[in-house]
């Protein structure tokens, strides 16, 4: 079975991944305007997005900048894709924990082996890519960590990007990783 990974923009530069063999896809998300990085590794097919690390509730300048219904759609097809295809994908947004963690827990749950990566879902994205799948959601869900729910309800900002990359780069260390 193929497989998902999430992981920040910094370890795509570095190569600080799975190597996902010549198989694979990658999906890149980051802040509008997009600054894309060049992966270490070469993937077949390479996909970007941009929009930013908000939740629903979140107030933006424009709109356009949250994870849109129809960014959601394509994210989910190019799962669908991957998965009928066989291919390994790696996901990135900037901290690799929240963005790309969304679309990492759905693509565990549409069937790709789960590389258990620290993340914490955007609900958002997660709840979009849901809808796009014609699936259920509990619009009450609270924060996880890897499906552990958090003790408070964060609002998305960067005390808790920082929180959480703090602990990914703990859990690394402890690892061995870096």
């Amino acid at each position: 079975m193929p497989w998902i990974q999430n992981v920040a923009l910094s370890d795509i530069k570095k190569g600080f991944h799975i190597n996902p063999g010549e198989n694979a896809m990658l999906i890149q998300i980051v802040d509008p305007p997009g600054d894309f990085p060049t992966p270490l590794y070469k993937f077949k097919e390479v996909h970007q997005f941009e929009f930013l690390d908000v939740e629903e509730k979140d107030e933006v300048l424009e709109e356009e900048m949250k994870c849109s219904q129809e960014q959601a759609g394509e994210l989910v097809r190019l799962l669908q894709h991957a998965l009928a295809n066989r291919m390994n994908v790696i996901v990135h947004c900037v901290a690799g924990v929240c963005r790309s963690g969304a679309v990492c827990e759905v693509g565990v749950m549409l069937g790709f082996d789960d590389t258990e990566v620290f993340r914490s879902p955007n609900l958002l994205v997660k709840h979009r890519m849901m809808q796009a799948l014609g699936w259920t959601y509990d619009e009450q869900e609270p924060h996880s960590i890897n499906g552990v729910l958090v003790p408070e309800d964060w609002s998305n900002n960067n005390e808790k990007v920082f929180t959480l990359a703090r602990a990914r780069r703990e859990r690394r260390l402890r690892e061995g990783d870096i």
